[in-house]
């Protein structure tokens, strides 16, 4: 089966292959499978072979330091010293004897003095191995730590989102419940007076109220009021027999209900009726008609 792209395992095998750490059957097994066509295989056999190639001489030669000469001369010096034994030749054996009787011993010595072959050392490429998956496993434990902190930023907007919407409604209904005990304390005084303001458009419908604090001489405006006109804004009225005292333009809470507070001109004692109209944005100094809402004081 030839291999599209190259796995781990089949770098593992490519190396070990280069190494010659393959058993027999192993290694007959990939000589058969590259020679069938398979062309990664083969890229990554040749790729390491390159490597194992100069795994040997990855290793710099180190001088030995000074000191070794010195100690190894004491160390001979403290050697008892004995005199070697003079062997004489046998009366029997001519010169040639000799010599040729020694050759073998001079070949032999001359074998046992040759340096020993260097053996290749996988600790170059242990180490480049360890290399690449400290880097893998720090490129992916960073990747992951970045998913993370954006999930997590995510999820830190999304909750600041919600805590901003709740308190806003916390504040709204503090601000509902604060707005109710003052009217609760109002309507209780003796003497404090109302009126249901019905919109014109809509007689059924019981669009607002004004309570009216004598004792205080302050009214407050509440209830539902869609946004004023471009242009225009409500303006608020008492009237009586014998004149319509204006209290003052008010704005609307187009977010909820409207409570507004106003004080009440002297002159607005006698009133009988509120009245809301829209007026222009700079006011005006008398109603004008059609009224938008008008209820009777009681």
């Amino acid at each position: 089966m030839r291999h599209e792209r190259a796995t781990e395992e089949i770098r593992e095998l490519a190396a070990l292959y280069a190494l010659g750490s393959l058993t027999q059957h192993e290694a007959r097994s990939f000589e058969i499978h590259m020679r069938e066509g398979c062309s990664v295989c083969e890229a990554e056999f040749r790729k390491f072979r390159h490597a194992a190639a100069g795994i040997g001489f990855a290793t710099a030669e180190i001088a030995p330091p000074d000191y070794i000469q010195d100690l190894l001369l004491a160390r001979v010096e403290r050697e008892p010293q004995t005199a070697p034994e003079e062997v004489q030749p046998s009366p029997s054996r001519d010169a040639k004897t000799v010599e040729e009787s020694s050759r073998p011993v001079s070949a032999a010595l001359s074998l046992s003095s040759e340096p020993q072959s260097r053996r290749p050392s996988l600790f170059p490429w242990f180490l480049v191995v360890v290399l690449a998956g400290l880097g893998f496993f720090a490129a992916y434990s960073w990747k992951t730590a970045q998913e993370t902190n954006l999930q997590l930023q995510v999820k830190s907007s999304a909750a600041e989102a919600d805590a901003g919407t709740l308190r806003s409604e916390l504040e709204a209904r503090k601000e509902e419940a604060r707005n109710l005990g003052i009217i609760l304390t109002v309507v209780g005084k003796p003497g404090t007076r109302m009126a249901r303001l019905i919109v014109q458009s809509a007689p059924a419908a019981n669009a607002a109220a004004i309570i009216w604090d004598v004792e205080q001489n302050q009214c407050f405006v509440l209830g539902n009021f869609p946004p004023a006109p471009e242009g225009k804004r409500y303006q608020l009225w008492f009237f009586s027999q014998a004149s319509k005292v204006s209290v003052g333009p008010f704005k609307v809470n187009s977010n909820g209900p409207t409570f507004v507070t106003a004080p009440v001109p002297p002159e607005a004692v006698n009133a009988s009726a509120a009245v809301v109209t829209l007026e222009p944005d700079n006011g005006s100094q008398i109603p004008t008609y059609p009224y938008y809402a008008v209820g009777r004081i009681e």
